[in-house]
Protein backbone atom coordinates (compact mmCIF):
# COMPACT_ATOMS: atom_id res chain seq x y z
CA UNK A 1 0.00 0.00 0.00
CA UNK A 2 0.96 3.66 -0.35
CA UNK A 3 0.60 6.18 2.46
CA UNK A 4 1.12 9.85 3.22
CA UNK A 5 2.04 10.46 6.85
CA UNK A 6 2.65 13.78 8.58
CA UNK A 7 2.97 15.25 12.04
CA UNK A 8 0.69 18.17 12.79
CA UNK A 9 1.75 21.80 13.19
CA UNK A 10 5.45 22.81 13.24
CA UNK A 11 7.87 24.64 15.52
CA UNK A 12 6.90 28.02 14.03
CA UNK A 13 3.19 27.35 14.56
CA UNK A 14 3.26 24.98 17.49
CA UNK A 15 0.52 22.66 18.60
CA UNK A 16 -0.73 22.00 22.11
CA UNK A 17 1.42 21.50 25.17
CA UNK A 18 1.03 20.50 28.78
CA UNK A 19 2.73 17.42 30.17
CA UNK A 20 4.63 17.27 26.88
CA UNK A 21 4.80 19.06 23.54
CA UNK A 22 2.39 17.93 20.82
CA UNK A 23 4.67 19.22 18.08
CA UNK A 24 7.69 17.30 19.32
CA UNK A 25 5.89 14.06 20.07
CA UNK A 26 3.73 13.91 16.95
CA UNK A 27 7.01 13.96 15.01
CA UNK A 28 8.45 11.17 17.12
CA UNK A 29 5.38 9.04 16.50
CA UNK A 30 5.30 10.03 12.82
CA UNK A 31 8.92 8.99 12.31
CA UNK A 32 8.31 5.62 13.92
CA UNK A 33 5.11 5.01 11.94
CA UNK A 34 6.93 5.76 8.69
CA UNK A 35 9.88 3.54 9.60
CA UNK A 36 7.61 0.64 10.57
CA UNK A 37 5.47 0.89 7.43
CA UNK A 38 8.63 1.02 5.32
CA UNK A 39 9.96 -2.06 7.11
CA UNK A 40 6.73 -3.89 6.30
CA UNK A 41 7.20 -3.17 2.60
CA UNK A 42 4.86 -0.23 2.09
CA UNK A 43 5.55 3.02 0.24
CA UNK A 44 5.37 6.02 2.57
CA UNK A 45 5.73 9.76 1.92
CA UNK A 46 6.54 12.13 4.76
CA UNK A 47 4.32 15.19 4.22
CA UNK A 48 5.21 17.04 7.42
CA UNK A 49 5.62 20.80 6.99
CA UNK A 50 8.38 22.67 8.84
CA UNK A 51 8.22 25.95 6.88
CA UNK A 52 4.74 27.47 7.19
CA UNK A 53 4.93 30.51 9.45
CA UNK A 54 1.16 30.73 9.98
CA UNK A 55 -1.45 28.11 10.75
CA UNK A 56 -3.03 28.64 7.33
CA UNK A 57 0.26 28.28 5.47
CA UNK A 58 1.18 25.22 7.50
CA UNK A 59 -2.07 23.51 6.50
CA UNK A 60 -1.75 24.52 2.85
CA UNK A 61 1.80 23.17 2.72
CA UNK A 62 0.75 19.86 4.23
CA UNK A 63 -2.14 19.40 1.81
CA UNK A 64 0.04 20.32 -1.18
CA UNK A 65 2.59 17.72 -0.16
CA UNK A 66 -0.11 15.09 0.34
CA UNK A 67 -1.78 15.77 -3.00
CA UNK A 68 1.54 15.49 -4.84
CA UNK A 69 1.30 11.71 -4.37
CA UNK A 70 -1.28 9.15 -5.35
CA UNK A 71 -1.81 7.07 -2.19
CA UNK A 72 -4.30 4.80 -0.47
CA UNK A 73 -4.50 6.76 2.76
CA UNK A 74 -3.41 10.09 4.30
CA UNK A 75 -2.49 9.85 7.99
CA UNK A 76 -2.26 13.00 10.13
CA UNK A 77 -0.81 12.56 13.62
CA UNK A 78 -1.73 14.90 16.48
CA UNK A 79 -2.18 15.04 20.22
CA UNK A 80 -5.27 16.49 21.83
CA UNK A 81 -5.61 19.03 24.66
CA UNK A 82 -8.47 20.40 26.75
CA UNK A 83 -7.19 22.21 29.81
CA UNK A 84 -6.24 18.90 31.45
CA UNK A 85 -9.78 17.56 31.61
CA UNK A 86 -10.05 15.42 28.45
CA UNK A 87 -8.46 12.01 28.06
CA UNK A 88 -8.28 9.19 25.55
CA UNK A 89 -7.88 8.55 21.84
CA UNK A 90 -10.09 9.60 18.97
CA UNK A 91 -9.65 9.52 15.22
CA UNK A 92 -11.29 12.04 12.92
CA UNK A 93 -12.55 11.46 9.38
CA UNK A 94 -14.36 13.73 6.92
CA UNK A 95 -17.56 11.73 6.50
CA UNK A 96 -19.31 8.58 7.60
CA UNK A 97 -18.79 7.19 4.11
CA UNK A 98 -15.06 7.88 4.02
CA UNK A 99 -12.91 4.94 3.00
CA UNK A 100 -10.65 5.98 5.87
CA UNK A 101 -13.29 5.20 8.51
CA UNK A 102 -12.53 1.45 8.94
CA UNK A 103 -8.84 2.30 9.43
CA UNK A 104 -9.83 5.01 11.89
CA UNK A 105 -11.87 2.57 13.97
CA UNK A 106 -9.06 0.03 13.95
CA UNK A 107 -6.57 2.67 15.13
CA UNK A 108 -8.91 3.76 17.93
CA UNK A 109 -9.28 0.19 19.12
CA UNK A 110 -5.56 -0.49 18.86
CA UNK A 111 -4.55 2.60 20.87
CA UNK A 112 -7.32 1.97 23.41
CA UNK A 113 -5.81 -1.47 23.99
CA UNK A 114 -2.81 0.36 25.49
CA UNK A 115 -5.08 1.62 28.27
CA UNK A 116 -6.39 4.86 26.81
CA UNK A 117 -10.09 5.72 26.83
CA UNK A 118 -11.62 4.97 23.44
CA UNK A 119 -13.46 8.13 22.37
CA UNK A 120 -14.18 6.58 18.99
CA UNK A 121 -14.28 7.84 15.42
CA UNK A 122 -15.66 11.34 14.91
CA UNK A 123 -16.86 13.09 11.78
CA UNK A 124 -15.29 16.50 11.18
CA UNK A 125 -16.18 18.34 7.99
CA UNK A 126 -14.44 21.57 8.90
CA UNK A 127 -10.82 20.41 9.15
CA UNK A 128 -8.70 21.62 6.24
CA UNK A 129 -6.55 18.53 5.87
CA UNK A 130 -9.49 16.12 5.91
CA UNK A 131 -11.44 18.32 3.54
CA UNK A 132 -8.74 19.15 0.98
CA UNK A 133 -6.65 15.99 0.58
CA UNK A 134 -7.42 13.88 -2.47
CA UNK A 135 -6.95 10.48 -0.87
CA UNK A 136 -9.07 9.14 2.00
CA UNK A 137 -7.68 10.76 5.11
CA UNK A 138 -7.80 10.44 8.87
CA UNK A 139 -6.46 12.48 11.76
CA UNK A 140 -5.26 10.60 14.83
CA UNK A 141 -5.60 12.43 18.15
CA UNK A 142 -3.31 9.95 19.91
CA UNK A 143 -4.15 11.09 23.45
CA UNK A 144 -4.29 14.30 25.50
CA UNK A 145 -0.87 15.87 25.98
CA UNK A 146 -2.13 18.00 28.89
CA UNK A 147 -3.74 15.16 30.87
CA UNK A 148 -1.46 13.54 33.43
CA UNK A 149 -3.11 10.13 33.18
CA UNK A 150 -2.67 10.01 29.40
CA UNK A 151 0.88 11.34 29.70
CA UNK A 152 1.73 8.54 32.10
CA UNK A 153 0.47 5.93 29.63
CA UNK A 154 2.08 7.50 26.58
CA UNK A 155 5.10 5.93 24.89
CA UNK A 156 6.07 6.90 21.34
CA UNK A 157 7.08 3.38 20.29
CA UNK A 158 3.91 1.77 21.60
CA UNK A 159 1.76 4.51 20.09
CA UNK A 160 3.38 4.03 16.68
CA UNK A 161 2.93 0.25 16.96
CA UNK A 162 -0.76 0.72 17.70
CA UNK A 163 -1.26 3.04 14.72
CA UNK A 164 0.59 0.77 12.31
CA UNK A 165 -1.28 -2.29 13.59
CA UNK A 166 -4.55 -0.45 13.16
CA UNK A 167 -3.74 0.32 9.54
CA UNK A 168 -2.10 -2.87 8.24
CA UNK A 169 -2.93 -5.42 10.94
CA UNK A 170 0.60 -5.92 12.26
CA UNK A 171 3.69 -4.03 13.28
CA UNK A 172 7.43 -4.52 13.42
CA UNK A 173 10.33 -3.38 15.58
CA UNK A 174 12.65 -0.88 13.94
CA UNK A 175 15.71 1.08 14.97
CA UNK A 176 14.61 4.68 14.93
CA UNK A 177 16.00 7.60 16.88
CA UNK A 178 13.35 9.54 18.79
CA UNK A 179 13.56 12.26 21.36
CA UNK A 180 10.82 11.07 23.67
CA UNK A 181 9.44 13.50 26.20
CA UNK A 182 8.58 11.21 29.08
CA UNK A 183 6.09 12.62 31.58
CA UNK A 184 8.13 11.18 34.41
CA UNK A 185 11.77 10.81 33.32
CA UNK A 186 14.34 9.80 35.87
CA UNK A 187 18.03 10.38 36.22
CA UNK A 188 20.10 7.90 34.25
CA UNK A 189 21.82 6.44 37.30
CA UNK A 190 18.68 5.68 39.30
CA UNK A 191 15.06 4.67 38.93
CA UNK A 192 13.56 7.34 41.17
CA UNK A 193 13.49 11.08 41.80
CA UNK A 194 14.97 12.51 44.98
CA UNK A 195 16.34 15.65 46.62
CA UNK A 196 18.44 17.62 44.16
CA UNK A 197 16.71 16.54 40.97
CA UNK A 198 15.22 19.12 38.64
CA UNK A 199 12.96 19.14 35.59
CA UNK A 200 9.46 18.54 34.29
CA UNK A 201 9.13 15.20 36.08
CA UNK A 202 9.73 16.95 39.39
CA UNK A 203 7.21 19.65 38.54
CA UNK A 204 4.62 17.03 37.59
CA UNK A 205 5.09 15.30 40.93
CA UNK A 206 4.94 18.60 42.82
CA UNK A 207 1.75 19.62 41.01
CA UNK A 208 0.06 16.37 42.00
CA UNK A 209 1.27 16.58 45.61
CA UNK A 210 -0.08 20.12 45.96
CA UNK A 211 -3.39 19.14 44.32
CA UNK A 212 -3.97 16.35 46.86
CA UNK A 213 -3.12 18.55 49.82
CA UNK A 214 0.63 18.41 50.40
CA UNK A 215 2.44 21.75 50.20
CA UNK A 216 5.89 21.66 48.62
CA UNK A 217 6.99 24.81 50.40
CA UNK A 218 7.06 28.49 49.58
CA UNK A 219 8.14 28.02 45.96
CA UNK A 220 5.41 25.55 45.04
CA UNK A 221 5.79 23.52 41.84
CA UNK A 222 9.11 25.02 40.78
CA UNK A 223 10.63 21.93 39.10
CA UNK A 224 13.28 21.71 41.83
CA UNK A 225 13.27 18.77 44.27
CA UNK A 226 14.28 20.51 47.49
CA UNK A 227 13.57 20.22 51.20
CA UNK A 228 9.96 21.37 50.88
CA UNK A 229 9.21 18.75 48.25
CA UNK A 230 11.01 16.05 50.22
CA UNK A 231 8.95 16.82 53.32
CA UNK A 232 5.72 16.84 51.31
CA UNK A 233 6.54 13.49 49.73
CA UNK A 234 7.42 11.95 53.09
CA UNK A 235 4.10 13.08 54.54
CA UNK A 236 2.30 11.59 51.56
CA UNK A 237 4.22 8.32 51.88
CA UNK A 238 3.41 8.07 55.58
CA UNK A 239 -0.27 8.81 55.01
CA UNK A 240 -0.58 6.02 52.44
CA UNK A 241 1.51 3.35 54.13
CA UNK A 242 4.51 3.61 51.81
CA UNK A 243 8.18 3.48 52.74
CA UNK A 244 8.96 6.93 54.10
CA UNK A 245 12.24 7.69 52.35
CA UNK A 246 11.50 10.88 50.40
CA UNK A 247 12.26 9.10 47.13
CA UNK A 248 9.76 9.19 44.29
CA UNK A 249 9.96 5.65 42.96
CA UNK A 250 7.46 3.40 41.22
CA UNK A 251 5.28 2.69 44.27
CA UNK A 252 5.06 6.33 45.36
CA UNK A 253 4.44 7.38 41.76
CA UNK A 254 1.63 4.84 41.26
CA UNK A 255 -0.07 5.79 44.53
CA UNK A 256 0.22 9.55 43.93
CA UNK A 257 -1.17 9.24 40.40
CA UNK A 258 -4.06 7.12 41.70
CA UNK A 259 -4.94 9.59 44.46
CA UNK A 260 -4.54 12.58 42.13
CA UNK A 261 -6.69 11.08 39.35
CA UNK A 262 -9.42 10.13 41.82
CA UNK A 263 -9.46 13.63 43.30
CA UNK A 264 -9.43 15.29 39.88
CA UNK A 265 -12.36 13.18 38.68
CA UNK A 266 -14.31 13.91 41.86
CA UNK A 267 -13.58 17.62 41.68
CA UNK A 268 -14.55 17.83 38.02
CA UNK A 269 -17.85 16.02 38.67
CA UNK A 270 -18.62 18.20 41.68
CA UNK A 271 -17.87 21.36 39.71
CA UNK A 272 -20.06 20.21 36.81
CA UNK A 273 -22.94 19.27 39.14
CA UNK A 274 -22.73 22.70 40.79
CA UNK A 275 -22.85 24.47 37.42
CA UNK A 276 -25.82 22.43 36.21
CA UNK A 277 -27.68 23.10 39.48
CA UNK A 278 -27.10 26.85 39.21
CA UNK A 279 -28.16 26.79 35.55
CA UNK A 280 -31.39 24.90 36.30
CA UNK A 281 -32.19 27.29 39.14
CA UNK A 282 -31.71 30.29 36.84
CA UNK A 283 -33.79 28.71 34.07
CA UNK A 284 -36.62 28.14 36.57
CA UNK A 285 -36.28 31.62 38.06
CA UNK A 286 -36.69 33.19 34.63
CA UNK A 287 -39.83 31.15 33.91
CA UNK A 288 -38.47 28.87 31.18
CA UNK A 289 -39.74 25.29 30.99
CA UNK A 290 -36.71 24.16 28.99
CA UNK A 291 -33.34 25.51 27.99
CA UNK A 292 -33.89 28.63 25.85
CA UNK A 293 -32.23 29.62 22.61
CA UNK A 294 -29.51 32.10 23.58
CA UNK A 295 -27.78 34.22 20.96
CA UNK A 296 -25.95 37.45 20.34
CA UNK A 297 -27.55 40.37 22.12
CA UNK A 298 -28.65 38.36 25.16
CA UNK A 299 -27.62 39.61 28.59
CA UNK A 300 -27.94 38.26 32.09
CA UNK A 301 -27.20 35.29 34.29
CA UNK A 302 -27.92 32.59 31.71
CA UNK A 303 -25.38 34.16 29.36
CA UNK A 304 -22.96 34.45 32.27
CA UNK A 305 -23.34 30.73 33.00
CA UNK A 306 -22.69 29.92 29.34
CA UNK A 307 -19.52 32.00 29.49
CA UNK A 308 -18.43 30.22 32.70
CA UNK A 309 -18.75 26.86 30.98
CA UNK A 310 -16.81 28.01 27.94
CA UNK A 311 -14.01 29.19 30.20
CA UNK A 312 -14.03 25.87 32.09
CA UNK A 313 -13.39 23.93 28.87
CA UNK A 314 -10.47 26.10 27.82
CA UNK A 315 -11.76 29.26 26.13
CA UNK A 316 -10.31 32.64 27.02
CA UNK A 317 -13.40 34.75 27.62
CA UNK A 318 -14.60 37.50 29.95
CA UNK A 319 -17.51 36.32 32.12
CA UNK A 320 -19.67 39.45 32.10
CA UNK A 321 -23.14 38.19 31.13
CA UNK A 322 -23.05 40.01 27.79
CA UNK A 323 -23.52 37.78 24.71
CA UNK A 324 -21.56 39.97 22.30
CA UNK A 325 -19.30 39.40 19.32
CA UNK A 326 -16.57 37.68 21.36
CA UNK A 327 -18.94 35.27 23.08
CA UNK A 328 -20.58 34.46 19.74
CA UNK A 329 -17.15 33.69 18.25
CA UNK A 330 -16.29 31.39 21.15
CA UNK A 331 -19.60 29.57 20.84
CA UNK A 332 -18.92 29.04 17.13
CA UNK A 333 -15.50 27.62 17.94
CA UNK A 334 -17.05 25.40 20.62
CA UNK A 335 -19.58 24.12 18.07
CA UNK A 336 -16.96 23.62 15.38
CA UNK A 337 -14.75 21.57 17.70
CA UNK A 338 -17.64 19.24 18.45
CA UNK A 339 -19.06 18.77 14.97
CA UNK A 340 -22.17 20.84 15.69
CA UNK A 341 -23.91 23.29 13.39
CA UNK A 342 -21.80 26.44 13.58
CA UNK A 343 -24.27 29.31 14.05
CA UNK A 344 -23.04 30.96 17.25
CA UNK A 345 -26.38 30.29 18.96
CA UNK A 346 -26.84 28.14 22.05
CA UNK A 347 -29.68 25.83 21.03
CA UNK A 348 -30.61 22.27 22.01
CA UNK A 349 -27.51 20.45 20.71
CA UNK A 350 -25.12 23.07 22.06
CA UNK A 351 -26.89 23.01 25.42
CA UNK A 352 -26.44 19.23 25.54
CA UNK A 353 -22.69 19.60 25.13
CA UNK A 354 -22.48 22.42 27.65
CA UNK A 355 -24.47 20.51 30.23
CA UNK A 356 -22.42 17.34 29.74
CA UNK A 357 -19.32 19.14 30.95
CA UNK A 358 -17.22 17.34 28.34
CA UNK A 359 -14.23 19.32 27.12
CA UNK A 360 -14.33 17.74 23.67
Amino acid sequence: MKFNVHGGHNFKVQGASGCFSETKEDRNVKNLVIAKLHALGHTVYDCTDEDGATQSKNLVNIVNKCNAHSVDLDISIHFNASNGAGHGVEVLVYSDNSKAKPYAQNICNSIAALGFTNRGVKIRTNLYVLKKTNAPSLLVECCFCDNQGDANLYNAEKMADAIVKGIVGKTVEVKQEVTTVSPTPTAKAKSYLSNGDKGIAVKTMQTMLIAVGYSCGRYGADSSFGTGTTNALKKFQKAYGLTVDGKYGNKSKAKLESVYNAKTTQTTKKSNDDWVNRLNAEIKAQGFSTYPLVKRGAKGNITKLIQERLVSVGFNLKVDGDFGETTEAKVKKFQSNRGLTVDGKVGQKTWEWLISGKSV
